[in-house]
């Protein structure tokens, strides 16, 4: 065909997902992956592979206090993660403590359990530590990245400056159909020599759980509260377990429709 024939095609067919949104799911190396335009590009995202079912059930509120979400939407509910696909997450055991393989083990047991959302692990990972991490890797396929528990250093990691010991986030993504984001590609950054000192201490590893648990807790979806009861507040102080208002916050979290609902 005519170089300028296929040209003038191409743009026909970007004009048209431009101008209807998502339009179509492209089958492929690494499974289905949908086109959206994003912040005036075209973008690839994983395809939803669920039937809209919850894989665990929905933690009912049975508490209240203080909590606060990273990102809320149009329709002010959170937003979090897909309770219909299991989180996934991977460790970097590079730098870290004896304790680290518990420490991230009880720390998911209890997120999981108050926000009725699915992890698995899939293992330990060599992916380096940037600070901008990409939310989809080759590494891990054509799905978003894991969640990443990963060890450093405030020499390593400028993020652990100072009296930081942990830092947890995700980024917000587009879902594969629809006008609705949710979270995904998390990150939990840990100081390695920080953690070690606590364990260190009489109580530490209570002390370190908690630090955990607080980053996770951001990664699906809490914010900061000023409240020194709950676990969310920017100092954990003498707290080791979840406030009233973290379990609200959490299981509110875990209550969000599913992507195929």
């Amino acid at each position: 065909m005519n170089p300028v024939l296929l040209v003038l095609l191409a743009l026909a067919v970007v004009g048209l997902l431009w101008t209807t949104g998502v339009l179509t799911t492209l089958l492929g190396v690494g499974g289905p992956r949908n086109v959206i335009w994003v912040d005036g590009r075209l973008t690839l995202v994983p395809a939803g592979s669920t039937d809209g079912q919850r894989l665990l059930p929905a933690v009912p509120v049975t508490t209240a206090g203080a909590y606060a979400f990273e990102h809320t939407g149009a329709d002010g509910r959170p937003v979090g993660y897909d309770p219909c696909v299991p989180i996934r997450y991977v460790t970097r055991p590079v730098g870290a403590p004896p304790e680290a393989d518990r420490l991230i083990a009880d720390a998911v047991a209890s997120i999981q359990a108050a926000t009725g959302l699915s992890f698995e692990s899939l293992g330990t990972t060599d992916e380096p530590l940037v600070e901008d991490r990409a939310p989809i890797q080759p590494r891990y396929g054509s799905a978003w990245a894991p969640v990443l528990f990963a060890w450093s250093d405030a020499d390593a990691s400028p993020e652990l400056a100072g009296d930081v010991v942990g830092v947890g986030g995700s980024e917000v993504v587009p879902a594969p159909h629809g006008d609705r984001s949710f979270l995904a590609a998390g990150r939990v950054l840990l100081d390695a020599p920080d953690l070690e000192t606590i364990l260190g201490r009489p109580g530490g590893y209570a002390r370190a759980r908690v630090v955990v648990m607080h980053e996770l807790a951001h990664v699906v979806g809490l914010d900061h509260v000023d409240d020194p009861t709950e676990l969310m507040a920017p100092r954990t102080g003498a707290v080791t377990g979840l406030g009233p208002g973290d379990r609200e916050g959490l299981a509110l979290i875990g209550q969000i429709p599913c992507a195929d609902s």
